[in-house]
């Protein structure tokens, strides 16, 4: 993936998206979606994503051929780009790789495994079996 210049990913669904993910953990840019996990989690909790290398595609609010336009716009806009451009690009994401590291993800999913517990909890009171096959 290190040997890539963009990563692509323009999924009309994905429950979190880990190929961008990669991608930005590995310093190469990458575009995901408003549908995905991980854009709307880039939406919420990176300033500036755009010029940090992860474009995030709308695709919640817009048609198939808008998306795909904004799509080739931003394609076209990454190939102008001089030599210098993408590695400063390439910096600025690989930064961001330690957001996204395990060691700082897995709170997030424990977090999310609790409330789920706790959800459950409330909605089945008793007793609550679990059977090892």
């Amino acid at each position: 993936m290190r040997g890539c210049h963009l990563g692509v990913f323009p999924s009309y669904y994905e429950p979190w998206g880990y190929t961008p993910m990669e991608c930005v953990a590995m310093g190469v840019p990458a575009v995901t979606t408003d549908l995905s996990g991980f854009g709307a989690y880039v939406q919420r909790n990176v300033a500036n994503h755009q010029e940090q290398g992860i474009y995030v595609l709308n695709r919640r609010t817009r048609s198939f051929e808008d998306a795909a336009n904004e799509l080739t716009d931003h394609l076209v806009q990454f190939v102008q780009l001089n030599r210098r451009q993408r590695v400063e690009l390439r910096n600025r994401v690989e930064r961001l790789g330690e957001m996204f590291d395990w060691s700082a993800m897995i709170v997030n999913y424990n977090e999310a495994h609790d409330l789920a517990l706790s959800r459950f909890a409330k909605r089945h009171t008793g007793r609550l079996e679990v059977k090892a096959v």
